[in-house]
């Protein structure tokens, strides 16, 4: 029996696709692979951490449909990033994920993800109690993906399991 991670990274990938692309991949298993010309070098990296550390780390993705605003409609779970180098100027990228599940409408404005704060940020907040900055994703910065904090909704898919009280008698 395989050990799977059960921890999530604090960073996710986000992507925009048209509605068309999210109902394909609902009606393909509602898992596969996201493909784009951009190499994913960061994203590849990012994902290599996460497994070496035993996390995983999420994908989420915004779709918009004619002439609608983008909003968050799913996310999931990468499995695999590959970069390919086909010639000197040309790249594929290639990200397998598994299972599609749906974004509560809460949570669907792009702007409720925040970007990935640095690594240094984050400690300044831990070690000079510093308040950092969070900036809110906005629909033009996701071409051709964003790194975003993994927001809540996913975290708590995650968390471990707590042990039920007893009260005391």
């Amino acid at each position: 029996m395989e050990n799977k991670p059960t921890l999530i990274t604090p960073y996710c990938v986000v992507v925009l696709v048209t509605q068309r692309a999210i109902e394909s991949m609902l009606e393909n298993s509602g898992q596969g692979v996201y493909r784009d010309t951009h190499p994913w070098v960061v994203a590849a990296q990012l994902l290599a951490q996460a497994q070496a550390a035993q996390s995983q780390m999420a994908i989420i993705f915004a779709s918009v449909g004619d002439e609608q605003e983008a909003v968050y409609s799913h996310w999931s779970i990468i499995e695999k990033v590959d970069v390919l180098s086909l010639t000197s100027n040309r790249w594929e990228s290639r990200c397998e994920f598994g299972e599609l599940r749906v974004v509560n409408p809460i949570w669907q404005d792009i702007d409720s993800v925040m970007h990935k704060t640095s690594e240094e940020q984050i400690l300044r907040e831990q070690v000079e109690g510093i308040r950092t900055l969070r900036m809110p994703l906005q629909e033009n910065q996701i071409h051709p993906y964003a790194i975003c904090e993994t927001p809540v909704f996913i975290q708590t898919e995650f968390q471990a399991p707590t042990e039920p009280v007893t009260p005391i008698s």
